[in-house]
């Protein structure tokens, strides 16, 4: 099965929709590693690791190179959480997160994007910050739906 990437555009042929992967990182402690933004969307609101898929790219490997880039973690195992689809206001457009699960890494988390991210921290998911971003939120409620299913 082959994946393909698609940018809708309108008539000033700006981009609509934008594509992305984001990481739920979760240690054995049920905590997810969120980072503070900074000087970006949503500057001071918590997220997880991750970012734009780039042109040809597969979306587990977009997904392992975003861990990779921004915290030095390489993920071991990564599993597929979902898909959601975020309206940022400050864009006036659509970004779609594909989610994804890491329960297993190796590597030392490090903060490599500080002009990005004020710092990386774990999270008990029952006492997480009141400010994260929508989508990364929500597909913090996918992936915890889904453990509870199973």
């Amino acid at each position: 099965m082959g994946l393909f990437s698609v940018t809708i555009t309108h008539m000033e042929n700006k981009p609509l929709q934008s594509i992305g992967t984001t990481v739920i990182v979760l240690n054995e402690d049920e905590q997810v590693l969120l980072g503070k933004r900074k000087d970006s969307y949503k500057s001071g609101c918590y997220g997880t690791p991750g970012g734009s898929i780039d042109r040809g790219e597969k979306l587990m490997e977009a997904a392992k190179r975003e861990l990779f880039e921004e915290t030095s973690l390489v993920a071991d195992e990564i599993a597929y959480v979902g898909v959601v689809k975020e309206w940022q206001e400050d864009t006036q457009s659509d970004f779609i997160h594909f989610v994804y699960l890491c329960t297993s890494w190796s590597g030392t988390i490090s903060l490599n994007e500080p002009n990005k991210c004020e710092g990386w921290q774990w999270f008990d998911l029952d006492r997480l910050p009141s400010t994260i971003l929508p989508g990364h939120l929500a597909g913090i409620a996918i992936m915890r739906n889904k453990s509870e299913v199973t």
